[in-house]
């Protein structure tokens, strides 16, 4: 099928301005809804199911839901996080919370507990359920067949359907294939300035090599920017992850190992002493961190991150913070510990402040649409695609259309859209994202074979 064409912001809100509410499967389409937004309007206009649900303060509920479980029940970590996943997956493609246990192979006491809890914990989830539009009021839903069967639960019997694309095909641009992924962001940063940055979006996948690029060009171009690395990608963060581990690594540590640590810190360390055990290197520059490493069993969590601050010269109030909401600020630095702080936080993503300013950086995978003029798309591989839930309650053909519909919408944000992508990686074809294979008539096998 084609590349179809998707109804721009201004469109839709022609066809629903005369709504009381109109439901949208994403929030930024909701916030660009508003914005065009001519006459006066009391109370909610354009939102999302959960919004509607939860209001504006929305927050992750996978990630509370293990916070209010982690210290009331004497599973593990990743169990209960395994299970807070499965039921809330379950309860948002099924519409129930109970659903998850008609499925004996994901039924244990750690789910049954999760269940439970759940009743009564006040997740999104649970204000969806509970929610119900006004018969009265005029609903329009767009995108109805992106929302899931826990979004439609919130919507009043009668209500009118808008479709988000047009009859009409989608005439892409072309793709400009650079022989690097810096060649790529340099191109970029020819096109991007501080005077244009609230004008522009970046999309690409979050956790490839191209977001750190970018943001480390665009700090170096004193270009603002915001969307970009989350809390656990914050340099301080992992260092003093990376510091905790050191403590467990043995005696057969080397200087090279905590060279990462010290340069991010601003310290340099000599390339000869690199291979050389840390012990085995007389350098001031060291001591502080074989004096953590020997007492570092001595401390709790809260007292490791004060000696970390004290050294870096920085404030991790936020991180302190996190330790304390976990339960773990004042317990002893053990290795089990450090792998549970460090799973919850590769697991969950933790809120963080931001200030809404410069270009947007918007994630491949998270993203649907992106109301800025100029949209820059970076990479456009296979990473682009999405690995559907493989759970028997996943209708996997709906959750594809789904992730095809978004992505048709996402290559289309923008009044002016650029394409921007490598050829080969490592002298092998960069494999363009999967869901071209079920849009674009041409066959191809690289970018070098479209236009």
């Amino acid at each position: 099928m084609p590349i179809r064409r998707a109804k721009p912001a201004e469109s839709l809100y022609a066809e629903v301005a005369d709504y009381d509410l109109v439901v949208t499967p994403d929030a930024a389409l909701a916030s660009a809804i508003n914005r065009r937004l001519d006459r006066p309007h009391f109370g909610t206009f354009a939102t999302t199911p959960r919004r509607l649900a939860a209001g504006r303060r929305e927050q992750a509920e996978d990630r509370l839901a293990f916070l209010e479980l982690v210290d009331e029940t004497d599973h593990d970590w990743k169990a209960i996080a395994y299970a807070v996943g499965n039921v809330l997956q379950c309860w948002e493609h099924r519409g129930s919370l109970d659903a998850i246990l008609e499925y004996d192979a994901y039924v244990d006491d750690a789910t049954r507990e999760v269940v439970e809890r759940l009743r009564s914990l006040r997740t999104t989830s649970k204000r969806l359920t509970e929610h119900a539009v006004d018969d009265d009021r005029s609903v329009a839903v767009v995108g109805y067949d992106q929302l899931t069967a826990l979004e439609r639960t919130v919507l009043p019997d009668d209500f009118d359907r808008v479709d988000l694309f047009t009859d009409e095909a989608f005439d892409h641009p072309p793709f400009h294939v650079f022989r690097s992924t810096t060649d790529v962001v340099a191109a970029l940063l020819e096109a991007v300035s501080s005077r244009n940055a609230g004008r522009v979006a970046v999309v690409l996948d979050g956790g490839s090599q191209y977001s750190s690029l970018v943001e480390s060009a665009l700090e170096a171009a004193d270009v603002p920017f915001y969307g970009g690395p989350g809390f656990v990608d914050d340099p301080h963060h992992r260092a003093f992850l990376r510091l905790l581990r050191l403590g467990f690594r043995g005696s057969e540590t080397t200087v090279g190992d905590v060279a990462p640590l010290l340069t991010g810190m601003g310290v340099d360390v000599p390339v000869d002493d690199q291979e050389k055990r840390l012990s085995a290197v007389d350098a001031p520059e060291l001591e502080w961190v074989r004096a953590f490493r020997v007492g570092v069993e001595d401390r709790t969590f809260a007292e490791a991150l004060d000696a970390y601050e004290r050294e870096s010269g920085v404030d991790l109030a936020r991180f302190d913070e996190e330790l304390r909401t976990l339960g773990i600020a004042d317990e002893r630095v053990t290795a089990g510990g450090v792998d549970r702080l460090a799973y919850y936080l590769r697991t969950y993503e933790v809120p963080v402040d931001r200030d809404n300013d410069g270009v947007l950086l918007a994630d491949a995978k998270s993203s649907a649409y992106v109301d800025r003029p100029v949209v820059f798309h970076l990479g456009m591989g296979a990473e682009w695609t999405h690995s559907a839930p493989q759970r028997p309650w996943v209708d996997t053909e709906t959750q594809f259309e789904r992730y095809v519909g978004n992505f048709q919408r996402l290559l289309q944000s923008g009044d002016r859209q650029y394409y921007l992508v490598r050829d080969a990686a490592g002298g092998e074809p960069v494999t363009p994202c999967l869901y071209f294979g079920d849009l674009l008539d041409e066959p191809f096998d690289r970018f070098s074979d479209l236009d």
